[in-house]
């Protein structure tokens, strides 16, 4: 299953989906209801605590952040019950 918002750019026609990949289209204008938004809420508040003296010192501090989420993290932080239990029952 991947799930998508419902930007024009996941809506292509000519985009070819394998047999055994479900697209999971979220509603308009619910980021609460996409759970990558739960990453990036979490990332933005491990990165941008403190200044920068640099945008290369920014991107360091993001690629390391990035680098220590473990999978059993991201599994918490994006694991909806709801999402699950959808792909459980395809």
């Amino acid at each position: 299953m991947l799930v998508l918002d419902n930007g024009r750019f996941h809506q292509a026609k000519s985009l070819e989906i394998p047999e055994h990949v479900v697209l999971l289209f979220l509603p308009p204008y619910s980021p609460e209801l996409n759970p990558i938004e739960r990453l990036w809420q979490d990332l933005k508040a491990k990165v941008f605590t403190q200044t920068y003296n640099t945008l290369a010192d920014m991107q360091v501090k993001i690629i390391q952040s990035l680098c220590n989420y473990s999978n059993a993290a991201v599994a918490k932080l994006t694991g909806f019950s709801h999402f699950i239990e959808a792909a459980n029952a395809i």
